[in-house]
């Protein structure tokens, strides 16, 4: 497995590496659980409608996860701490996704060039790491990756409902554009470092 970026957390290592074909089943794994299938799948509703509504939004993901390399604008991580795999992660260059950004971000509609707005997302999808920071650090290291993919400008867009991300965004520096619209500014330069404090 090829490591992208690594952070250090209280003798932990927190690392991103590209998302392989034997991560689909895990993924679907993760999926499937009701804390992450309630965001990813259902946008934080419930009920009847939602579930059913939330089967097609399922079959979406897997079948992006699994058809990855028909979409280069759209980024896929595996989140391993100390070698085992707990999470995943998307980073979306929203230039590549003109319908998407035109209903989600209206406002940059038409105004992208490629590699300059890329929208991020994750899970962490094994129980036992939740609720220890580490949402803060995934999106610390997407934050890089995102500069180092040339990216100017990192968006987000959780329910409010997501307590635990919103607070992990906003600890991150990003900055509420309007509901479910989090942004965060960053300074791009692929041939030196970023700057994404």
């Amino acid at each position: 497995m090829e490591f992208i970026k690594t952070t250090i957390m209280n003798d932990h290592k927190l690392r991103l590496a590209a998302f392989q074909d034997e991560d689909v089943a895990l993924f679907e794994e993760w999926i499937d659980k009701e804390y992450i299938y309630k965001w990813f799948c259902c946008d934080g509703k419930e009920g009847e409608q939602a579930r059913i509504g939330g089967l097609e939004e399922k079959r979406d993901w897997l079948d992006l996860v699994r058809e990855r390399e028909e979409n280069p604008h759209i980024h896929l991580y595996i989140v391993t701490c100390d070698g085992h795999k707990i999470g995943f992660c998307i980073g979306i260059d929203l230039f590549g996704e003109p319908k998407y950004t035109k209903d989600q971000y209206p406002d940059l509609s038409g105004k992208l060039s490629q590699g300059e707005a890329i929208e991020l997302g994750y899970c962490i999808g094994e129980e036992s790491y939740l609720s220890k920071g580490l949402g803060k650090l995934i999106i610390k290291l997407l934050k890089k990756e995102c500069c180092d993919l040339g990216a100017s400008l990192v968006l987000a867009d959780p329910s409010e409902e997501n307590v635990p991300s919103v607070k992990a965004l906003l600890s991150n520096g990003f900055e509420k554009y309007k509901d479910g619209d989090y942004r965060k500014q960053i300074v791009s330069n692929k041939t030196s470092t970023c700057s994404v404090v």
